[in-house]
């Protein structure tokens, strides 16, 4: 497979036409959905370049080879330069707060402690919602969030962003995550086989790995819990963050790649097909599952900042304060009205 930093450099004029086109068809909606996308704003995009940083294959960046293949970056003036960090997040918020990259978009909830630490960025908008996970056998007595007391479950890092989750889900369940049940470290590809021989009763990731986990399994495993039910359902999980010094100097710039994001994510959300189409010159998962991941995210919370988009930062702030990721004297408001920023009024 080519590097998909060269594909995404070898954009031809062609494809920037054909991208201009569906642009066409697809502004109105955008422009209505979300007036502050309009090209209205006081501040203009230099044109200098936008370090963006871009793993390579998760889905969950959809988004961003997305605005590139079909002119969004472009339409909006966005000059963008990727910057491939490698998959680890510590290396990306590192990269994104000593200025090596300006624009990071991952997990909001491993954004969350490193923000409340005093990493130097703020969310300027989100991107989709829906992709974890909680897997367990289909025939097991694991059937939700309070049976796991007692069991061992599989996480691919002890800081994942599915760690982090269930441990808030398990405390509101009346288990205490960090004495009443084990975790244990997987490869991801690992986690259905570590259920089945019974090393695990539950295994809990992101898209695209847990989806295939769980597709994989035929029918042997089954999702329990996630962020495609309860409250979680309507709240995003992967927010366009921006160093402050970045959007303080270059407010056009920063403007431009959240409207250009955003149209994307909402161009995906209305193309299932043809972006997982698009995606598999970035990803070894092949186009039909692409799409079965694309459509069951949620895109009614691609929002730019404002009220809705703040108080699912409390929400997540308030939960993570229960389990002691977040200190317990933070103040959600004045938390979150520190982090984030409405670039597009």
């Amino acid at each position: 497979m080519s590097d998909p930093l060269d594909t995404l450099h070898r954009i031809s004029r062609r494809s920037i036409i054909r991208g201009g086109a569906a642009l066409a068809v697809g502004a109105p909606l955008i422009g209505g959905l979300y007036p502050g996308l309009s090209n209205a704003a006081s501040s203009k995009p230099t044109g200098e370049p936008i370090k963006l940083g871009w793993t390579g294959t998760g889905v969950c960046l959809i988004s961003i080879p997305v605005a590139q293949e079909k002119g969004f970056f472009k339409k909006h003036g966005a000059h963008i330069e990727f910057v491939n960090f490698g998959s680890n997040f510590a290396a990306g918020v590192e990269s994104v707060s000593s200025g090596k990259i300006d624009v990071f978009v991952n997990f909001i909830l491993q954004y969350l402690k490193p923000l409340e630490q005093g990493v130097n960025v703020q969310f300027t908008g989100a991107v989709h919602g829906g992709c974890i996970r909680l897997l367990a056998r289909s025939d097991s007595a694991e059937t939700d969030y309070a049976s796991l007391k007692g069991k061992a479950i599989g996480v691919r890092s002890i800081d994942s962003p599915g760690k982090q989750f269930l441990s808030v889900q398990l405390y509101k369940a009346g288990i205490d995550p960090q004495t009443e049940v084990e975790w244990k470290v997987y490869p991801t590809d690992l986690l259905g086989e570590a259920i089945n021989k019974g090393e695990i009763q539950a295994a809990i990731d992101a898209d695209p790995a847990i989806y295939l986990v769980l597709k994989n399994s035929k029918g042997r495993l089954t999702e329990i819990g996630g962020l495609h039910s309860g409250l979680y359902a309507d709240l995003s999980c992967c927010a366009i963050g921006i160093r402050k010094e970045f959007i303080a100097s270059r407010r056009g710039d920063a403007a431009a790649v959240t409207r250009a994001l955003l149209e994307a994510a909402q161009w995906t959300h209305e193309n299932p097909d043809e972006a997982a189409e698009l995606f598999t010159s970035y990803s070894p998962v092949d186009r039909e599952t692409l799409g079965e991941i694309i459509r069951s995210h949620t895109h009614h919370v691609n929002f730019p900042v404002g009220e809705r988009f703040r108080q699912e930062l409390r929400t997540y702030t308030e939960e993570l304060k229960t389990v002691g990721i977040v200190r317990k004297r933070t103040d959600p408001h004045a938390f979150v009205q520190r982090i984030t920023v409405d670039v597009l009024s």
